[in-house]
């Protein structure tokens, strides 16, 4: 079996703080040694805006899967424990605030045994002050075996009795020793209460967004992640490569595409300086992105606003 260090540091409000464990990814599932882990206080900002609630209710939900695929029956239940915390403050809104739409999150599959692929990390911050932060999100750590990742944006329904049966389901498993079955009532927890939403996003911010989450991935050292990223990146350059809304910006799009192709060559290499020098080339990408979306956001609320003078 190969074994991988990991370490794993604080993420924003997360409960998770797993220190020089080691994880072993066989054909079947995931194991670890020894962790300490923290407990995390109910903030401010969860009890006062439902959306930060659901973002930490689905982010907990998550964590506890990742926890499960390590064999962490304790942190699993922390992370249960915080989840019926968000949900229970959520529950005590209007039934209006208690769906969520536009909610975007970092959507990361993992090398490990489940038939849910995938796990949901809502992002509360832009990824670039992320990275500024720290050495970037927790999911995006190096070691964690990652067989895909891309930018998404959730649409939550907390309302009903949906998460209370299949958290309860989760713990049942659990003092079973059915770390398969908590994990799959936690994964169709996720499946109950959250959408991908499925209409098209400028492709633009689609671009702008991978970019970003590519360098998250790169600041942790899991280049597999950063790869993944690159290529849903390139799937939106070519969007808008082909779409005549950006045909005064077709050359720098080509320009932008052939970096991100020879970018996926270097992170193969893991040469720190070649890296370093990828980092900086996309960080220029990610800002001409973001000047491009600007302008555009610009437009179309005075467009908008035109209309509605007429």
């Amino acid at each position: 079996m190969k074994r991988y260090p990991l370490l794993f540091t604080t993420f924003l409000t997360s409960c998770l703080v797993l220190q020089q464990a080691s994880i072993g990814v066989a054909a079947d599932t995931i194991t670890m040694g020894t962790a300490q882990t923290g407990t995390e206080t109910i903030t401010p900002a969860s009890i006062g805006d439902p959306r930060v609630a659901a973002a930490n209710f689905v982010e907990h939900v998550n964590f506890a899967r990742v926890a499960l695929a390590m064999r962490n029956v304790d942190l699993a239940r922390q992370h249960i424990t915080q989840a019926r915390n968000m949900a229970a403050i959520i529950k005590n809104t209007a039934i209006d605030q208690q769906r969520i739409s536009d909610l975007k999150s970092g959507r990361v599959v993992y090398d490990y045994d489940t038939e849910y692929k995938n796990h949901y990390f809502p992002i509360t911050t832009d990824l670039i002050q992320v990275k500024e932060m720290s050495n970037g999100p927790l999911w995006a750590s190096n070691s964690l075996a990652v067989t895909d990742a891309d930018i998404v944006y959730l649409s939550l329904d907390l309302s009903g009795d949906r998460v209370e049966v299949f958290l309860a389901a989760a713990e049942k498993a659990l003092t079973t020793g059915d770390l398969k079955e908590a994990d799959k009532q936690l994964a169709r927890l996720t499946d109950a209460v959250v959408s991908v939403d499925s209409k098209i996003k400028r492709p633009a911010d689609k671009a702008q967004d991978n970019i970003a989450l590519a360098r998250n991935f790169l600041a942790m050292k899991n280049y597999d992640g950063a790869r993944y990223a690159l290529v849903h990146a390139d799937e939106a350059l070519n969007d808008m490569q082909s779409n005549d809304a950006y045909k005064d910006r077709h050359k720098d799009i080509a320009v932008m595409r052939q970096d991100v192709v020879d970018i996926q060559k270097v992170i193969t290499k893991k040469d720190p300086t070649l890296l370093q020098s990828a980092d900086k080339r996309l960080s220029q990408w990610w800002t001409e992105l973001k000047a491009w979306t600007s302008k555009e956001t610009t437009f179309e609320k005075s467009e908008s606003e035109g209309k509605k003078g007429y």
